[in-house]
């Protein structure tokens, strides 16, 4: 077998994905994971549906004009890869909502008539970060960033998210009302009064390594397909152009509010697998590139095993 068909087999062999959720299935029992912890299989439920979601975008909207199971496959490695992860809920289910809000910016291309996709887009982040996780408010405003590279924003798309985002804490407040106990509402004020306390991140060197090692691949990506990327439709350069922007962000949060670095992970892992899966696929004649990504497999193959044993 030579360097293309190996390329071909892991971008778009039909046993692959089922391979990698056999091996993220594998790697909880290998972690020592029983079938009574059923929440880490309810994480693992979520991950795989979050993974079946990426491929769902790419096959909707054409992002990867190559049949590529990558994206999936990526995002499965990188979370069975990090046993940190299995077992924190509420990340996952941020992560699922995010991955969603990708749906209607790339669905609006160009339409000024997306009030009610903002409304939407509003009323998930607000109610999931309600429930699960507070930074997701922070998102609100770069979806309208990518609005407005999508040529689909306008006032009646701002008041619209507006209103989605005071339609969540309504409700809230009549539930609030109707028990006659604002514990609820005053415990989510405090909380987001929490997560603006700066805390310098504190990593293991471990994580350092993996960290640096992503960002070489965001950067190799990037210069794909910003830099010699020309054939590509205007809609997708965008796409990925939001992309890095959620991923900056997610970064600087991190870095600067350490105590979301475990929440924020599975979401970064899912918009960068979107990233790095687009560069592999695209990057058949490039045998370096498949080196590459044979390496990127057994780097976190690696990563899980040190965690491990």
């Amino acid at each position: 077998m030579d360097i293309k068909q190996i390329h071909k087999l892991l971008t778009g062999g039909y046993l692959v994905l089922p391979v990698f959720i056999l091996l993220a299935f594998l790697s909880r029992v290998f972690a020592g994971i029983t079938f009574h912890d059923y929440i880490s299989w309810i994480v693992l439920a979520i991950q795989i549906g979050i993974a079946f979601l990426l491929l769902q975008i790419n096959h909707e909207f054409r992002v990867i004009e190559k049949r590529t199971f990558l994206p999936a496959t990526f995002f499965l490695l990188f979370t069975a890869s990090n046993p940190a992860l299995y077992e924190n809920l509420q990340s996952n289910i941020s992560a699922l909502a995010i991955v969603l809000c990708l749906i209607p910016v790339l669905k609006n291309y160009h339409n000024n008539q997306s009030q009610a996709s903002s409304f939407n887009i509003a009323l998930i982040l607000t109610s999931v970060s309600i429930f699960c996780w507070q930074p997701l408010l922070f998102f609100i405003p770069l979806f309208w960033i990518g609005f407005q590279w999508f040529r689909c924003f306008n006032v009646r798309v701002f008041f619209a998210s507006i209103l989605g985002i005071l339609t969540v804490y309504l409700f809230l407040s009549a539930w609030c009302l109707y028990n006659n106990d604002w514990t609820m509402f005053y415990n989510q004020l405090s909380q987001i009064g929490e997560v603006f306390s700066i805390q310098l991140i504190e990593l293991h060197w471990l994580d350092w390594v993996v960290g640096a090692f992503i960002v070489i691949l965001l950067i190799i990506s990037a210069i794909d397909i910003f830099m010699t990327g020309f054939s590509e439709k205007v809609r997708t350069t965008l796409f990925f152009k939001f992309l890095y922007l959620l991923i900056i962000v997610s970064f600087i949060l991190a870095c600067f509010l350490n105590s979301v670095i475990n929440d924020i992970q599975v979401t970064t892992s899912a918009l960068i697998s979107f990233i790095t899966g687009y560069y592999f696929t695209m990057s058949d004649n490039n045998k370096w590139a498949t080196y590459l990504l044979l390496f990127t497999i057994l780097f976190f193959v690696w990563y899980y095993v040190f965690q491990i044993f």
